[in-house]
């Protein structure tokens, strides 16, 4: 049963007033006059510059090693063939991660013959090694710092997750790599088992080794550290100084909640994870009782690093857009005889 066009629009916008709620309470505690002063104390040419270079390594480095899964899951690829599609992806993930991929996986199926749902599948391995960095770091950074929020103890929070993702990260390996059916002293078969490993989208998972797990893990953490230590430097660009210890230990913590699919792209809940996370462990003697301190400051970041991230990401996908047939971007519904011969093509 399909939902409703009411349900629809209000399953979208859900995230929207989410974000909206979080970025509200943000603004009652920091008053735009005083978010104003923060702006305007920050370096501006340091900070466009850094966000420039900031997003063109991390796009390099993204698609990289989408590259790498594509190549060795699909057929061999170079990463100026992915460059355009990847770029136009970025874009329309700002509103709709899922169309974000489609359009990406339909750039790839038209100019390079690639399955639409293996390539879809390549992304999801990818962004599931991502989220299992993330964990990881946060995981590691609960250790050497005690965390709260709103007298919740993220530092109990974050290691359950953890623990959870690492048993999840087991059963995973079992399930594909078929262990239990090597130590069962008997047979166990079902068709549904089957039906999912032959399915393009999983084709990754299905052919992924060990080692596969452990070569885009080490392509993809260049890119973690790049993310964490972006702080630091954003910090003394806005006036401020932070201990690398603290960097490290909170800013995974901060893209972690920042992945719960709660609002778009982490926007409103980023914002708040920051204030809140490190308003205690930056310094500045710009800070000043009643106009700017820590809070109002980590605001400022935060929303002026989004929002250039987000106008790159838009600049960069319209080019592409330009520069691109717009019909290479679309995807088509299949017919059904295609999409129960997976997708049509290898």
């Amino acid at each position: 049963m399909k939902p409703s066009k009411p349900l629809k629009i209000i399953q979208a916008l859900f995230p929207w007033l989410v974000a909206a709620a979080l970025l509200a309470y943000l603004f009652q505690k920091v008053p735009p006059a005083q978010l104003w002063v923060s702006f305007r104390k920050a370096q501006v040419i340091p900070f466009l510059l850094f966000a420039v270079a900031y997003f063109a390594v991390i796009a390099s480095l993204d698609t990289l090693g989408l590259t790498w899964v594509l190549s060795r899951f699909g057929k061999p690829i170079r990463m100026g063939e992915i460059w355009p599609g990847r770029c136009v992806s970025y874009l329309l993930s700002l509103i709709n991660y899922n169309a974000g991929q489609g359009a990406l996986a339909a750039y790839l199926r038209k100019t390079k013959k690639f399955s639409f749902f293996k390539t879809l599948g390549s992304v999801f391995f990818v962004t599931a090694t991502d989220l299992y960095w993330i964990i990881i770091l946060a995981f590691v950074g609960s250790f050497f710092i005690e965390l709260s929020l709103k007298g919740v103890s993220l530092t109990d929070w974050v290691q359950r997750i953890a623990y959870v993702a690492f048993a999840g990260f087991f059963l995973h390996l079992a399930f594909w790599h078929r262990w239990f059916s090597k130590i069962l002293p008997f047979k166990v078969h079902f068709a549904f088992v089957d039906w999912i490993r032959g399915r393009h989208l999983f084709q990754a998972f299905h052919h992924a080794k060990i080692r596969d797990y452990l070569k885009i893990a080490l392509l993809r953490l260049p890119l973690h550290l790049f993310f964490i230590s972006s702080m630091w430097v954003l910090v003394r660009i806005f006036g401020g100084t932070i201990s690398w210890q603290d960097v490290f230990a909170t800013v995974p913590i901060i893209f972690l909640l920042g992945a719960l699919p709660l609002t778009p792209g982490g926007l409103g809940a980023v914002q708040i994870a920051t204030v809140e996370l490190l308003k205690n462990e930056v310094h500045s003697p710009n800070f000043l009782p009643g106009s700017q301190g820590a809070e109002e400051m980590l605001f400022a970041l935060s929303l002026s690093w989004m929002a250039a991230n987000y106008l790159l990401k838009t600049l960069l996908g319209i080019f592409y857009l330009i520069k691109e047939p717009a019909g290479l971007f679309k995807s088509q519904n299949e017919p059904k005889s295609n999409a129960a011969h997976q997708d049509g093509d290898s």
